[in-house]
């Protein structure tokens, strides 16, 4: 997966809005809500769970990581700038500017979401924050899992998944940045990441580090 596919999304989502007091999640609930065999449920599960963003224990359910969780509350808040557009500014209908956002919500770019979140007089700082900095801040341990903005100068780790729109994928796959390749994050300088792979060194700002998750 070089980026979340929308039926991974939509597991994600499914997951985090039948989570409820942290408990866990079962399966034959998401099978439910989902209108799929809970066999294809089980596949998918695991997958994420390759990937570090759910946490599932056979005939125990599954929860969202912290990975998962900030997942979850990206597409939430992609939803959410969606629907506040077509209602307020289009005047669509409720139920169809929700079914509609829960369709845009997964192939909404960077650049167009932070447009609309501009435009409708959302605090750009919460948004930054939203993307930069709520994978694994609170652990005490170092994580399993790191997004590059938070990763150590002079240490090597491997990509594990970019959140990322397809165009911007292919450039950093050209520069080695891809799912299973090595990367050295060599020098951190303000808001501005120098990394090595084994396609060279080259530069990226804090806000495409962000969305490159590094297992360590």
């Amino acid at each position: 997966m070089d980026a979340l596919s929308e039926s991974a999304e939509m597991m994600i989502k499914n997951i985090n809005e039948l989570a409820a007091d942290e408990k866990r999640v079962r399966t034959s609930d998401l099978a439910i809500k989902t209108d799929l065999k809970p066999a294809t449920v089980t596949e998918m599960i695991q997958r994420l769970g390759d990937l570090g963003l759910v946490d599932y224990e056979a005939y125990h359910g599954v929860h969202l990581t912290k990975q998962g969780q900030h997942v979850a509350d990206v597409i939430e808040h992609r939803f959410n700038i969606l629907e506040r557009f077509l209602t307020e500014i289009l005047g669509v209908e409720g139920n169809e500017a929700a079914e509609v956002a829960c369709r845009m919500e997964h192939v909404l770019t960077r650049d167009v979401e932070h447009k609309l979140t501009t435009f409708l007089g959302i605090d750009p700082k919460k948004e930054s924050e939203l993307f930069c900095h709520k994978i694994n801040i609170e652990e005490d341990n170092e994580p399993r899992y790191l997004p590059l903005s938070n990763f150590n100068e002079g240490k090597m780790g491997t990509v594990k998944l970019i959140f990322e729109d397809k165009e911007l994928s292919k450039i950093l796959s050209e520069q080695g940045v891809r799912p299973g390749n090595k990367l050295m994050l060599k020098e951190r300088q303000d808001n501005i990441y120098n990394v090595e792979t084994d396609q060279g060194n080259f530069s990226l700002d804090r806000d495409t580090a962000s969305k490159i998750i590094i297992q360590n």
